[in-house]
């Protein structure tokens, strides 16, 4: 492979990762920015967002499984976060450890979902199109950039919201001040739920897009994947959709350079140690609050 063939790919590749941590880390920085906490299960409806969308492919194609996964585990995150979030206040650790649990039961369950259904916890999955694209003497799957295209719409569309509705207003005013914006009248409890539904459909989203690219489900896919969008987050600035589509595509930037450099598991750790050094520098994150 050319050195040119080579940082097309690998730009090619931070392109398409980087959209897609945004997405993942955007449903975070919403959900903090409503409930002032942060939430474990984002890992977990990634990962019912991968095997809803592979359960349902035969019945709706590929592409209806996308989004029917999406609302399907949008609709959970919201009766969840109704249940056990919205309708009373929580201490941040009480929170942390609410959802630690909604984790590890929406783990359990996919796991005995995937044994009965297939025989084993880890399922190859396969892109819905390939449509390879010729560099050099090189091929690049075509499916990652149809990927990218779609995580950006909704990027974009969710950036509109956030600025330019109704709903958007009254959510940044529960993040600015939620005992003001309650006085006013905004209806805290059913706002926070309904972010706690976006959030996990978001992050559903991410998880059915990602797994033709990984080309694997599997119960504990979520976990790696929580970890690195949580510092995308934080270094992003909590509440913040600038600062974490920002760091997103830093981090992946980062990361795709360091693996077209060296060891793939060297790339991830200058990556978050790159991440980290933004925290560590700029506590309150990017786009956080001077």
């Amino acid at each position: 492979m050319s050195p040119l063939e080579l940082w097309v790919l690998t730009l090619l590749n931070a392109l398409v990762w980087g959209v897609l941590w945004a997405l993942l880390a955007l449903g975070l920085s919403v959900t903090y920015g409503a409930l002032g906490v942060l939430t474990l299960t984002h890992g977990a409806f990634y990962m019912l967002g991968a095997l809803l969308s592979w359960a349902l492919t035969p019945m709706l194609s590929f592409w209806g499984a996308l989004w029917g996964a999406a609302g399907i585990v949008g609709l959970i995150s919201f009766a969840l976060g109704r249940l056990s979030l919205s309708t009373r206040q929580h201490d941040p650790l009480t929170a942390l450890l609410i959802t630690f649990g909604m984790m590890l039961i929406l783990q359990q369950l996919a796991a005995i979902f995937l044994q009965m259904a297939t025989g084993e916890l880890r399922h190859p999955v396969a892109p819905p199109v390939r449509w390879p694209i010729a560099i050099g003497g090189r091929f690049y799957e075509g499916y990652r950039l149809i990927a990218a295209a779609l995580a950006s719409v909704v990027l974009v569309g969710l950036w509109g919201i956030w600025r330019g509705t109704r709903w958007g207003c009254s959510l940044r005013a529960v993040r600015d001040n939620r005992e003001l914006a309650r006085v006013v009248g905004i209806p805290v409890s059913r706002l926070q739920a309904s972010v706690f539904g976006l959030g996990g459909a978001l992050a559903a989203l991410a998880g059915a897009l990602v797994a033709p690219i990984t080309r694997e489900i599997s119960p504990t896919m979520g976990v790696e994947v929580l970890l690195v969008s949580v510092l995308i987050a934080v270094a992003g600035g909590l509440g913040s959709l600038g600062g974490a589509c920002a760091v997103a595509f830093l981090y992946s930037v980062a990361e795709n350079i360091l693996t077209a450099l060296t060891d793939p598991m060297l790339a991830r750790a200058g990556a978050l140690m790159l991440i980290g050094l933004i925290v560590l520098v700029r506590p309150q994150g990017v786009g956080g609050a001077p």
